[in-house]
């Protein structure tokens, strides 16, 4: 069944486990994202358990959320291995318009520059991002900048950490 999903779901699907991982997902919303996960055509009976829990009782969320990715097929990553791959993947949705600049490219940051040890690479996106806090009157450019940013790193290679 999965063969026949494309890449784009696949890697949505990815994101979603790796975003998990790595802390983005609070326990009381994963049976939420359980159920997008079914509507992608993912399917485990630990999924569907997870994804019918009441809203007051989500206390086996967590438990139930790493069987099913076990279930799934879904390894637990490195930790630069998530980051490069949210990264990477964040910067491919905002370059195609799914995700708007600023949101993505502060989820970008918060994933990437402390994980990676303030790679060098996202230097740029730091400075942009300080520019949107710091001086209002030109988010229109810097918005214009980080876009710029997300669709370089797209087709940049992907840089080992140092």
């Amino acid at each position: 069944m999965f063969s026949l999903m494309d890449s784009r779901t696949k890697d949505r699907a990815r994101s979603i486990f790796t975003s998990g991982q790595v802390g983005l997902i609070p326990p009381h919303e994963l049976p939420d994202v359980a159920t997008e996960l079914l509507v992608m055509g993912y399917d485990s009976p630990t999924l569907r358990e997870l994804a019918g829990l009441p809203p007051g009782d989500r206390s086996d969320a967590a438990e139930l959320w790493e069987a099913a990715r076990e279930e799934l097929g879904f390894r637990p990553e490195t930790d630069e291995e998530a980051a490069r791959f949210l990264l990477r993947h964040w910067a491919q949705e905002i370059a195609e318009g799914r995700l708007e600049v600023v949101p993505g490219s502060r989820r970008m940051l918060r994933v990437g520059w402390f994980p990676l040890d303030q790679p060098e690479e996202l230097v740029p996106l730091l400075n942009l991002l300080d520019d949107w806090d710091e001086i209002p009157r030109f988010r229109e450019r810097i918005a214009s900048e980080l876009l710029v940013f997300a669709q370089d790193y797209v087709h940049e290679r992907p840089r080992p950490s140092s």
